[in-house]
């Protein structure tokens, strides 16, 4: 009996610390950050100091680089004055294996139509080569040409075609399938 007892003691006395004991806190874990917030932030200082416009839609980053400035005039070969911009924006993709990249050329619409969809190609063919030179990798990188076809500004004006005239890096995540319609605006 006597142990009878002590047994009922004991049991009962591990049903009451067992009762009181506190539960634990959950554990709250912070969602990660969107992918675009840690990649606008260190694109949005390159972009400002090499004069280039960044622009961000939701989960797709667009970084803008002028024609003018960075390409000759009548043709397609990079500036001298346009390769050290271009190898910072260079070094700061390369090691980003979370993004892929489009690399899209643009013109106004002077000039032959054709002509304008091959300056445009050979504008971004120029700058995903100074990327690739760069470290960025060839598998994340894609080329397209918009031509005239996606103009920012009124092609009826010199400020609105020199504005037209540009090429956009694209950053969206990877390895999320890039089609050219994702790289429309």
């Amino acid at each position: 009996m006597k142990i009878l007892t002590a047994v009922s003691a004991v049991l009962f006395s591990a049903v009451l610390t067992a009762c009181s004991t506190p539960k634990p806190a959950p554990v709250v874990v912070a969602p990660p950050p969107p992918w675009a917030e840690p990649r606008i932030a260190s694109l949005t200082a390159v972009a400002k100091e090499q004069g280039y416009e960044i622009q961000r839609e939701g989960e797709q980053i667009k970084l803008i680089i002028p024609v003018d400035g960075t390409f000759h005039p009548k043709r397609t070969l990079l500036l001298p004055s346009g390769l050290a911009p271009l190898g910072k924006v260079a070094k700061a993709l390369k090691d980003d294996t979370g993004s892929q990249f489009a690399v899209i050329g643009h013109s106004s619409s002077d000039g032959d139509r054709d002509l304008n969809r091959r300056l445009s190609m050979e504008r971004a063919q120029a700058v995903a080569s100074i990327l690739m030179l760069g470290g960025v990798s060839s598998k994340r990188l894609s080329l397209h040409t918009m031509g005239e076809d996606k103009p920012m500004a009124d092609n009826s004006t010199a400020t609105g075609r020199d504005l037209n005239r540009r090429v956009e890096i694209r950053l969206t995540p990877y390895p999320a399938r890039m089609t050219l319609a994702a790289t429309q605006p």
